[in-house]
């Protein structure tokens, strides 16, 4: 029998989807236990999960409308089996990413000057992409596409993604599961509601029993240092707590001597903590120092770096020390600004200049003591 893998991933059993923030948190999050027994897959902290999620049926019933199709039709899906339309739009395949790709072929059919000169323009494809789906072109007169029947549809279709998690947990805590923290993507666009296809298919939709369609990512630039007695520093906000869930539950299944320090951020206090249960026990018996940034709970705004600036000689000394640093969470913004922080603390606490602080953090790369789990 062929291995699990992206190629042929596993049904896992849902084992829980528990919230992990309160109710009323702007940064819904949820917890997710998967079952791995009987797959032959296996994970190391610091690896991640793939998820093959299902669309939301309220969307594919809503295309399927606005296109005029009929839902018990027959089609054809890429592995030769059949399905009927509306389960194929649900189970198999992308209608949420606009790529250019189904966009000229759909205007193949719709012959949309609008369209056009949209795909014309590289620039205005991607503002037009971004924060739409193919309900909005299905129900723009301008843009609408009259298919001949539902394999002529699906035909232009590309197979739904996966979706790739931080894994929140350790094999040697819980053998035999594999757990994810996710954040729920919901937000409005171009006068919808709009909801990230994964996050809110587990979040909304997933219960205990269900079959979920998941792989083990290999991430082997993210790792625990191999000498438990080396302390580690973990600048996770929001979801990017997850690895380093997994990071403690490792050390303390191996009953590691390396000191811990854990930088947290949400909106929140009240509504927005995240494995508090967890993380509360290791701080009172000093196995993990925790600084928290409850960036709105103030007049002014407080994020894991300015807690980090604040604890810059410290931290020059966990350096110093041999620690190893992690971070995990938005590339974009909040990596960018852990990353100046550091440098900063490098060079203040370091005296060193910013040409000496940026070869120390490379050192510290090459090292392996600098390590991203960014997306």
């Amino acid at each position: 029998m062929e291995p699990y893998s992206i190629k042929n991933p596993f049904p896992s059993t849902v084992v829980d989807v528990r919230p992990v923030t309160k109710p009323g948190s702007a940064k819904e999050t949820i917890h997710v236990d998967y079952c791995l027994e009987g797959s032959g897959l296996s994970y190391v902290t610091g690896d991640a999960l793939g998820v093959i999620p299902n669309n939301d049926p309220e969307l594919v019933d809503a295309l399927i409308a606005a296109l005029g199709l009929s839902a018990a039709d027959e089609v054809t899906l890429p592995d030769g089996s059949t399905a009927t339309l509306r389960d194929a739009l649900i189970t198999t395949y992308d209608i949420t990413n606009l790529k250019k790709g189904t966009l000229t072929k759909w205007n193949a059919v719709a012959n949309s000057e609008k369209l056009a000169a949209i795909l014309a323009d590289k620039d205005a494809l991607k503002d037009f992409i971004w924060g739409r789906d193919l309900l909005d072109l299905a129900t723009d007169e301008e843009m609408k596409a009259d298919f001949t029947d539902a394999a002529a549809f699906v035909g232009i279709l590309g197979k739904m993604n996966a979706r790739l998690y931080s894994i929140a947990s350790s094999p040697d805590a819980v053998p035999g599961q594999v757990s994810l923290c996710v954040g729920a993507v919901r937000y409005t666009s171009n006068g919808r509601d709009r909801k990230g296809v994964c996050s809110t298919f587990m979040a909304d939709r997933l219960k205990a029993g269900d079959k979920v369609k998941v792989f083990v990512h290999s991430n082997k630039n993210f790792r625990l240092p191999e000498d438990g007695a080396t302390p580690i520093i973990m600048v996770g906000p929001g979801t990017g707590i997850a690895p380093f869930r997994a990071f403690w539950q490792q050390r303390v299944a191996d009953n590691a001597t390396g000191p811990m320090w854990l930088f947290f951020g949400n909106p929140y206090k009240a509504t927005d903590g995240c494995y508090e249960e967890e993380i509360s026990p290791l701080v009172e018996s000093g196995k993990l120092k925790l600084s928290v940034a409850w960036s709105r709970d103030q007049a002014y705004k407080i994020y894991v770096q300015n807690l980090m600036e604040e604890a810059g000689e410290e931290i020059w000394q966990w350096l110093e020390q041999g620690a190893a640093f992690y971070m995990c969470g938005d590339a974009n913004r909040m990596a960018k600004d852990v990353e100046k922080a550091l440098l900063a603390i490098i060079s203040k606490y370091g005296n060193r200049s910013e040409e000496e602080a940026a070869a120390y953090l490379a050192d510290m790369k090459a090292a392996k003591r600098y390590q991203k789990d960014v997306y």
